[in-house]
């Protein structure tokens, strides 16, 4: 699932300038012990920014995303729909792959390709999932975790337009995974933009319908934002340490939300 490459471009280079205005935030009184504790367990130097950006993501979802996955999920039998799902989860498998030697993790490496090799032949190109039926676990690895494995920091907390919640490590990694996604690159090799514009926005799609009752959930909360902020970053220091520290695996569901999938 990947979106037009000038839009990464855009994407990273807002991420790389906020990083530089980052520098520049007020951390609070150093006489201030509490305040400066929650600054910095909190890694938001840019709340404010931030926040609006999330009031923006926010929007364009009950406008847009929401009202349109209603219909899908009104329409589409939900057996079509785990369907779908199961394809794009299928389909990002070899970068899953790749990402797992370029972390050094063999061992993961090999259980990606069983579950590819497995639901591509027999579940037909990834409608169906044989591999968990035979309890071939799934595995999930990305560039930004990749980066995160060679020791680059995550920086500070990010709300990016249409992107949502990010750091500049996981920016630049979504660049990575997004210009080389299987489907999409090849899509973009063979210069069929419509093709390519369909795929991207059925995977926002799915992804939207995937996480529907957790987006509910998560907006009940008192404060939506914080809340995500936090799930965001267990969810992403749990997939980083592969389960060993952050949430446990039903948790890290919490907030999957691809807001990075929405098409330009």
């Amino acid at each position: 699932m990947i979106l037009p490459q000038n839009f990464f471009m855009r994407g990273l280079a807002a991420a790389l300038l906020i990083l530089a205005i980052a520098g520049c935030a007020t951390r609070p009184p150093a006489n201030d012990l509490d305040a400066v504790a929650a600054y910095e367990q909190a890694n938001d130097p840019l709340e404010p920014f931030n926040r609006a950006m999330w009031k923006v993501n926010n929007g364009l979802d009950t406008v847009i995303l929401q009202p349109v996955t209603w219909v899908y999920r009104t329409i589409v039998p939900k057996i079509f729909r785990e369907a779908i799902s199961n394809i794009y989860a299928n389909a990002k498998m070899p970068l899953v792959i790749v990402n797992s030697l370029l972390q050094g993790e063999g061992t993961r490496a090999g259980i990606a390709t069983k579950r590819f090799l497995a639901n591509t032949v027999l579940g037909i190109g990834g409608i169906a999932d044989p591999a968990t039926a035979f309890g071939i676990r799934n595995v999930d690895e990305d560039f930004g975790q990749t980066l995160a494995v060679w020791g680059i920091g995550g920086g500070p907390y990010l709300v990016l337009p249409i992107i949502g919640p990010t750091n500049p490590r996981d920016t630049l990694g979504f660049v990575g995974d997004s210009v080389s996604e299987p489907v999409g690159l090849g899509l973009d090799i063979a210069d069929e933009r419509w093709a390519r514009r369909g795929w991207t926005a059925a995977g926002v799609l799915e992804a939207r319908d995937r996480n529907w009752d957790v987006i509910k959930e998560v907006m009940k909360a008192d404060d939506p934002y914080a809340f995500a902020r936090s799930a965001f970053r267990q969810r992403r220091l749990f997939e980083i340490s592969n389960g060993q520290s952050g949430q446990t695996e039903e948790e890290a569901d919490l907030f999957d939300q691809d807001f990075e999938d929405f098409p330009e």
